[in-house]
């Protein structure tokens, strides 16, 4: 893993490279350009809402704060920033994981006729859909003050007097959290990708799996009524998306229990996938 990292660190400069032009490619030709990394989460934010508050009647339950004004449940638009926030985070992790997973596969034109190290390839696809979660996330963060903007307005939607608390200091630490146990899964995927291409499907349905697993569209709490709680205390991204939630959302610290498994979970992964990765990087080019 050492060895890893200090290439990670000679070739930075071409790692940005590879972000850059990632990030360019995306919308290359559209006449909207970056436009289109808000409107995607948008889309999908009106849809789930649609599915799950109006359709489903699903509820967020309300803060002690709100209780003590006379809410019962969470407003509208204190949803609609709560599942933004959880949908931010998991398209960013599940892009990462989907792309990471064939990278091998589709530079190989460049594995096998130059010099080139791969082991930069899922490390850039995470900064690249990190971009993207970050303008989600700013969208999310600026409609909570613009809604507390108006004390009166602020506790009508559910939201404390300040969102701009100290917390915000931690989301640094959290997308660094987030990078090593997603790059640390990607290193694993892509090689194991190499011995059976199967993989890459598999993730597909996985991923899939994993997101409706996820309180991302409704409240943790259905999950635990119904008796599965036991799912919540195995989901890192269940420990993730919650702590960018309190900070983002509702104003204030992390849980730092969920936190540091998170923590240990990430690092774990992280050291994993890169030894794994490592370890086969020779027998890359004539596995492909």
């Amino acid at each position: 893993m050492i060895q890893l990292l200090g290439s990670l660190r000679a070739h930075a400069p071409l790692l940005r490279d590879f972000v850059r032009r990632d990030l360019k490619a995306r919308y290359v030709g559209s006449s909207m350009g970056f436009f289109w990394s808000l409107v995607f989460p948008v889309i999908s934010l009106c849809v789930y809402m649609f599915v799950f508050r109006t359709i489903l009647r699903v509820r967020w339950e309300p803060t002690p704060e709100m209780v003590a004004q006379g809410f019962h449940e969470q407003s509208p638009a204190m949803t609609a920033l709560t599942m933004l926030a959880g949908i931010s985070i998991w398209t960013a992790f599940a892009e990462t994981l989907s792309r990471s997973t064939n990278c091998l596969i589709e530079n190989s034109n460049l594995i096998q006729k130059v010099v080139f190290p791969s082991e930069i390839l899922p490390p850039y696809l995470c900064a690249s859909a990190l971009v993207n979660m970050c303008i989600g996330l700013a969208i999310v963060l600026l409609g909570s003050v613009i809604l507390d903007a108006d004390p009166a307005v602020g506790w009508a939607f559910g939201f404390r007097p300040s969102q701009l608390t100290p917390a915000l200091v931690l989301l640094p630490l959290l997308m660094l959290l987030q990078s090593l146990f997603t790059i640390g899964l990607g290193y694993l995927l892509a090689t194991l990708n190499l011995y059976l291409r199967d993989t890459f499907h598999v993730i597909g349905v996985a991923t899939m799996v994993w997101m409706f697993a996820t309180p991302i569209f409704y409240p943790d709490f259905i999950v635990q009524q119904k008796g599965y709680g036991w799912i919540l205390d195995i989901n890192p991204m269940y420990w993730l998306i919650e702590a960018y939630r309190d900070i983002v959302v509702e104003a204030h610290w992390p849980d730092w229990f969920p936190l540091a498994r998170y923590f240990a979970v990430a690092t774990l992964t992280f050291w994993v996938g890169s030894t794994f990765f490592w370890s086969q990087r020779r027998r890359v080019p004539d596995l492909l």
